[in-house]
Protein backbone atom coordinates (compact mmCIF):
# COMPACT_ATOMS: atom_id res chain seq x y z
CA UNK A 1 0.00 0.00 0.00
CA UNK A 2 1.67 3.63 -1.10
CA UNK A 3 0.84 6.80 -0.24
CA UNK A 4 -0.82 6.01 3.56
CA UNK A 5 -1.39 9.11 5.52
CA UNK A 6 1.79 9.78 7.52
CA UNK A 7 3.39 6.62 6.47
CA UNK A 8 4.17 8.46 3.27
CA UNK A 9 7.46 7.05 1.10
CA UNK A 10 7.06 3.65 2.95
CA UNK A 11 5.12 0.65 2.33
CA UNK A 12 2.66 -0.12 4.80
CA UNK A 13 1.55 -3.99 4.24
CA UNK A 14 -1.76 -5.45 5.06
CA UNK A 15 -3.17 -8.80 5.21
CA UNK A 16 -6.44 -9.58 3.28
CA UNK A 17 -7.43 -6.20 2.23
CA UNK A 18 -5.87 -3.05 0.52
CA UNK A 19 -5.08 -0.27 3.62
CA UNK A 20 -7.99 2.42 3.91
CA UNK A 21 -5.91 5.02 3.23
CA UNK A 22 -3.64 3.92 0.36
CA UNK A 23 -3.63 5.49 -3.03
CA UNK A 24 -2.48 2.23 -4.51
CA UNK A 25 -1.58 -0.97 -3.40
CA UNK A 26 0.46 -4.19 -5.18
CA UNK A 27 -0.06 -8.07 -4.29
CA UNK A 28 2.61 -10.16 -3.41
CA UNK A 29 2.62 -13.64 -1.98
CA UNK A 30 5.01 -14.14 0.92
CA UNK A 31 5.45 -17.27 3.35
CA UNK A 32 6.71 -17.68 7.21
CA UNK A 33 10.10 -19.28 7.36
CA UNK A 34 10.87 -21.89 10.08
CA UNK A 35 11.44 -20.01 13.14
CA UNK A 36 11.12 -20.39 17.33
CA UNK A 37 9.10 -17.55 17.18
CA UNK A 38 5.75 -17.70 15.26
CA UNK A 39 3.88 -19.77 13.51
CA UNK A 40 0.21 -19.78 11.63
CA UNK A 41 -3.01 -21.84 12.19
CA UNK A 42 -6.48 -21.50 11.53
CA UNK A 43 -8.96 -20.73 13.84
CA UNK A 44 -12.62 -21.99 14.25
CA UNK A 45 -14.11 -19.38 12.63
CA UNK A 46 -11.71 -20.39 9.64
CA UNK A 47 -9.23 -16.91 9.83
CA UNK A 48 -5.46 -17.22 9.71
CA UNK A 49 -3.53 -16.28 12.56
CA UNK A 50 -0.29 -16.13 14.02
CA UNK A 51 0.46 -17.61 17.48
CA UNK A 52 3.56 -16.52 19.22
CA UNK A 53 5.99 -18.53 21.61
CA UNK A 54 4.93 -17.17 24.58
CA UNK A 55 1.59 -18.22 23.70
CA UNK A 56 -0.26 -14.67 22.51
CA UNK A 57 -2.80 -15.09 19.64
CA UNK A 58 -2.52 -12.31 16.31
CA UNK A 59 -4.69 -11.74 13.66
CA UNK A 60 -1.98 -11.49 10.88
CA UNK A 61 -2.73 -7.67 10.56
CA UNK A 62 -2.03 -7.01 14.50
CA UNK A 63 2.12 -7.95 14.03
CA UNK A 64 2.78 -7.48 10.16
CA UNK A 65 5.20 -4.61 9.52
CA UNK A 66 8.07 -3.66 7.74
CA UNK A 67 8.87 -1.05 5.02
CA UNK A 68 11.39 -2.69 2.68
CA UNK A 69 10.49 -6.51 3.93
CA UNK A 70 6.96 -7.83 5.11
CA UNK A 71 7.70 -9.18 8.92
CA UNK A 72 6.20 -10.16 11.89
CA UNK A 73 6.83 -8.23 14.98
CA UNK A 74 5.19 -8.58 18.78
CA UNK A 75 5.90 -7.79 22.19
CA UNK A 76 6.64 -10.95 24.76
CA UNK A 77 5.14 -11.06 28.28
CA UNK A 78 7.96 -8.96 29.08
CA UNK A 79 7.68 -6.27 26.47
CA UNK A 80 10.88 -7.20 24.54
CA UNK A 81 10.16 -7.18 20.78
CA UNK A 82 10.42 -9.91 18.11
CA UNK A 83 10.71 -9.63 14.24
CA UNK A 84 10.72 -12.51 11.93
CA UNK A 85 10.96 -11.45 7.97
CA UNK A 86 8.47 -12.91 5.77
CA UNK A 87 9.95 -14.45 2.52
CA UNK A 88 8.53 -13.17 -0.23
CA UNK A 89 7.42 -15.38 -3.04
CA UNK A 90 6.35 -13.55 -5.92
CA UNK A 91 5.47 -9.46 -6.60
CA UNK A 92 2.05 -9.23 -8.75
Amino acid sequence: NYGVVKRRKRNVYTYGCEHCHAVCSDKIKVYLPANDLFHTYKNNEGLLMVESEWGFCYEINEILEGDENPCFYALDRDKKGHRVYLKIVEEQ
